[in-house]
């Protein structure tokens, strides 16, 4: 059996950040030490969210349905589950202070493993380099940024939805590419069932990878002249009811008859022992 991983986990407060923190702290062969949540407040559940605006107001249909299908996908796992997580509650960009680096480096873990939290500007990177490793939620060079999942399906590059881990770096999705999957699609799906989808493949693989990061072989780096970099403004209403129309023009369909043909020109990196 490979010997246990002692870990921290930098992250944030959202359903989905607390699923994958309690699926890491529950799982074999790894130990988190701490994992540091950037959020005012302890973690609640809630319930679902329900607007009387949520017909006329597209932004508020987008976020409230996100919210809604990661209670759908992720509340159970959070109710039942024992928090071993260790969890301590920052407030955003804290992350970057003096107090918590020298706490993490105090703690010396095998791996940071990061998801969701703000960019590292801290002389972690130095300190524990090549032992910092980031998900991104969308593949890169061909998406950088942020919500690079939700622009994809908007321009309708299916292709590049999905997921990449990497070393992380000084740059914004630019570290050294480990491995990446791209997310499992059907006809019907809309796109927070493929984004949350995406999350407990994503959650899976990464314990996998951590828990064997021995067996890891260095691949080489992807190279495009077609990548594309996206700030948090950029999710206008425009393109939040492009990504809705695409859906209901049958989007999915068509990305599937020629699913094939798209991934081979945009290939992506993979470890064989996290390949599908």
């Amino acid at each position: 059996m490979n010997s246990r991983k002692q870990i921290i986990i930098l992250s944030s407060d959202d359903i989905r950040h607390n699923y994958f923190k309690l699926m890491f702290s529950n799982a074999p062969q790894i130990k988190v030490l701490k994992t540091y949540a950037e959020s005012e407040f302890r973690f609640s559940l809630g319930k679902k969210q329900v607007s009387n605006q949520i017909l006329e107001d597209i932004i508020q249909l987008h976020f409230n349905s996100r919210h809604n299908t990661e209670y759908d996908f992720f509340s159970d796992i959070i109710l039942s589950s024992i928090d071993n997580s260790n969890t301590k509650y920052i407030s955003k960009n804290d992350i970057n202070t003096e107090a918590v680096v020298n706490e993490i480096i105090s703690l010396n873990p095998d791996y940071i493993v990061t998801y969701g939290c703000s960019i590292l500007r801290s002389r972690l990177l130095e300190v524990l380099k090549n032992r910092i490793i980031n998900v991104h939620l969308g593949i890169s060079p061909y998406y950088f940024g942020s919500g690079t999942n939700f622009h994809a399906m908007v321009e309708n590059n299916f292709q590049c939805v999905g997921y990449t881990f990497m070393y992380m770096d000084e740059g914004i999705d630019t570290g050294k590419i480990i491995h990446q999957s791209r997310a499992e699609i059907f006809p019907f799906d809309n796109p927070h069932q493929i984004g949350n989808r995406l999350i407990k493949q994503m959650t899976n693989d990464f314990i996998k990878l951590i828990q064997n990061m021995e067996l890891i072989v260095e691949k080489t780096a992807l190279t495009t002249s077609v990548g594309r970099t996206y700030k948090r403004k950029d999710a206008t209403y425009d393109r939040i009811k492009l990504l809705y129309d695409n859906f209901k023009n049958n989007a999915v369909f068509n990305y599937l008859k020629i699913k094939e043909g798209l991934e081979r020109e945009y290939p992506i990196v993979e470890q064989e022992l996290l390949k599908r």
